[in-house]
């Protein structure tokens, strides 16, 4: 391991600058386009392009996302697996931005190839038919990861993708300050090495784990 120090601030910036005329998608547009000041923090723009290069190599026919927000990964991930006759099904419990999240999917050419399902993300997962999709992407409610855990991987098809953002809230506070939400995250990432899969945490944006069902 390198002993220079790293700072991850100048690294994000550097790639941000390298990507800020390639990207079709970008967050900061994304946004100042809703016209929202409060919703639930979306995916940052480089796990949106990391997600578009996987769903290029899964080629997906059905994507299931747990938590929309205001679309911007929903749209990022329908815009990939569009190409390969794909579409993206999205669980929301706030009805409020289903119609600000529907302006987007219309805005952004994707409004075809994506369902929203409102409602309790942990009974409507519970009800779906197991290993019916390619991708399942989880970044809902943080305290409900370990509880919808075993579903998620049981609704994915062997060798289907799990993607999951924010799992590396843990080490950002010492234990004794953690609350729900970490301690939540932190038996989710300990439970899923256990299972049949294949995974990896990766340090982009506050952490984002990947794994494949075997």
């Amino acid at each position: 391991m390198s002993e220079v120090p790293f700072d991850c601030q100048k690294a994000w910036d550097y790639i941000d600058e390298i990507y800020k005329d390639k990207d079709d998608l970008r967050l900061n547009e994304y946004i100042k386009a809703t016209g929202l000041k409060e919703f639930g923090p979306p995916i940052e723009d480089e796990m949106s392009r990391l997600f578009q290069i996987l769903l290029h190599l899964v080629k997906p026919k059905r994507v299931l996302e747990i938590g929309m927000s205001i679309g911007f990964s929903t749209t990022s991930l329908a815009i990939a697996a569009k190409r390969y006759g794909g579409s993206v099904t999205t669980i929301e419990l706030d009805e409020t931005i289903v119609d600000v999240a529907r302006k987007a999917f219309e805005r952004e050419g994707v409004s075809d190839r994506i369902e929203i399902i409102v409602g309790d993300a942990i009974e409507i997962l519970a009800g779906m038919e197991s290993e019916t999709y390619d991708v399942v992407f989880q970044d809902s409610t943080k305290r409900g990861y370990p509880v919808m855990l075993k579903d998620c991987i049981r609704v994915l098809k062997k060798g289907g993708l799990f993607l999951v953002d924010d799992t590396l809230w843990p080490p950002i506070k010492p234990p004794k300050e953690w609350n729900d939400s970490y301690k939540a995250i932190d038996k989710f990432n300990r439970e899923l090495v256990k299972l049949d899969v294949s995974s990896t945490i990766l340090p982009i944006g506050e952490g984002c784990t990947i794994a494949v069902k075997l």
